[in-house]
């Protein structure tokens, strides 16, 4: 099975969405751009989501192609 340049980075991207949503929630990353922690855990958590749905989209595709 071959994958295409574009496939691999949003693969990695995916990834990259839900350790920075993750970062955002657990860690005071970017405490001086956004100060309050309520907010950060509501980016956080929107980030993260996002990355999950493109995880999951990315592999259900590749279960429809195999």
């Amino acid at each position: 099975m071959s994958f295409k340049p574009v496939q691999i980075f949003g693969f990695i991207m995916s990834f990259a969405y839900v350790f920075f949503g993750l970062l955002f929630l657990m860690t005071p990353f970017a405490d001086t751009i956004i100060a309050d922690p309520q907010y950060r855990k509501i980016f956080g958590g929107a980030i993260a989501g996002y990355g999950l749905f493109r995880v999951a989209f990315f592999l259900r595709k590749l279960r429809e192609k195999s």
